[in-house]
């Protein structure tokens, strides 16, 4: 068999599988949402020139899609290149932040990077570790610490969550691992969700699947438990009717967005009862001048119950009730801070509880 005529039968197999299947479905609901999509909810300028990077995704082979995740870069910057066999020098700095945080895991939250769709990363004891696992491990032990999943594991009531600014889907994967009956809807623009829903049907392929295509009532899901992920366009998010979630998250897409915007999420939330929202995000980022503070919206609508410093250093060690403290105020020291322990362009873990005011 030539090369060229083994490379097609490779393609043929790829294209009859399930990912290449999930990764059309996808599209075809991505198209829907676009086609809904009213003009004054067009993608910022920003988020415009970043879609136009990745459309070659919409008419994607099946081995880009057999590579899914080594095309997140566009969502994420993270690139699988730097975590190549040659870059291995850098693998135990991410060993050493890994344990760090293991070692104040009680409940044994850690999801490794799938290997699935191209998943990358160093090898740490046969699992494979890059800065997005860290990231989303790190929210689930500071959730986990502050009593915030164990309803989840607790065998009850199915649960719901919402995550504002899903991206490719990383934090849906792991929770959804740890914690199947949960319902979790997926909020983004559109052309993320590409990335995301074709992720997360082809790691459960037996999940049910609710697509939102942004049509008048739409939005209105009255069997969302019913559902395994729901996918729903952002700007379908303000008639969004899928009972009371039990938490919503956030990872570094608030920062990302104006004002308005945020306060549109998170009034939200505060109107449909959410009871509690995570957000891990700098408070204001340096390249966007439309925003004031996250934590400054957060806290009209929402009482602020957790606040530190992210950053596997600033867990506390569990033989040392004081070590935190102690490392935080050395980082403190170290660096100019604003007076409340932190820099705006400092990354927080930020807990928020319902508040009645609004």
């Amino acid at each position: 068999m030539t090369n060229q005529a083994a490379l097609e039968q490779r393609i043929a197999m790829l294209r009859a599988g399930g990912s290449y299947r999930a990764y059309l479905a996808a599209r075809a609901a991505v198209f829907a949402m676009l086609d809904h999509q009213p003009d004054e909810a067009r993608p910022s300028a920003y988020w415009t020139e970043e879609i136009a990077g990745f459309e070659y995704l919409f008419d994607a082979s099946p081995l880009i899609i057999e590579k899914l995740r080594q095309h997140t870069y566009h969502i994420t910057g993270l690139h699988d290149y730097e975590y190549r066999s040659h870059h291995n020098r850098s693998a135990e700095k991410f060993a050493r932040r890994l344990a760090d945080v293991r070692a104040v895991d009680a409940n044994g939250v850690f999801v490794p990077e799938s290997r699935a769709l191209g998943g990358f990363g160093f090898s740490v004891d046969g699992k494979l570790i890059n800065f997005d696992t860290l990231k989303f491990y790190e929210g689930l032990v500071v959730l986990d610490r502050e009593g915030y999943l164990a309803p989840f594991r607790d065998g009850g009531a199915r649960r719901t969550v919402v995550e504002i600014g899903s991206g490719w889907g990383g934090f849906a994967y792991q929770f959804k691992t740890l914690f199947p009956r949960t319902t979790y809807v997926l909020v983004d623009l559109p052309a993320s969700l590409l990335f995301a829903a074709t992720y997360l049907i082809s790691l459960f392929p037996h999940a049910r699947i609710k697509f939102v295509d942004g049509a008048p009532g739409s939005a209105v899901i009255s069997d969302a438990s019913s559902y395994d992920f729901i996918f729903v366009p952002h700007y379908a998010w303000r008639d969004l009717v899928v009972g009371t979630p039990d938490m919503a998250v956030n990872f570094a897409s608030f920062q990302e967005m104006t004002t308005g915007q945020v306060d549109g999420y998170i009034a939200g939330l505060h109107r449909i009862n959410c009871p509690v929202l995570y957000s891990m995000n700098r408070d204001h980022s340096p390249n966007n001048d439309e925003l004031t503070t996250v934590r400054s919206i957060i806290k009209n609508y929402y009482r602020v119950a957790y606040d530190a410093l992210a950053g596997a250093g600033h867990f506390p060690s569990e033989n040392s009730r004081g070590g935190w403290k102690r490392r935080v105020k050395k980082l403190v020291s170290s660096r100019l801070r604003s007076a409340d322990g932190g820099g705006a362009r400092d990354y927080r873990h930020v807990i928020a509880k319902l508040s009645s005011r609004a």
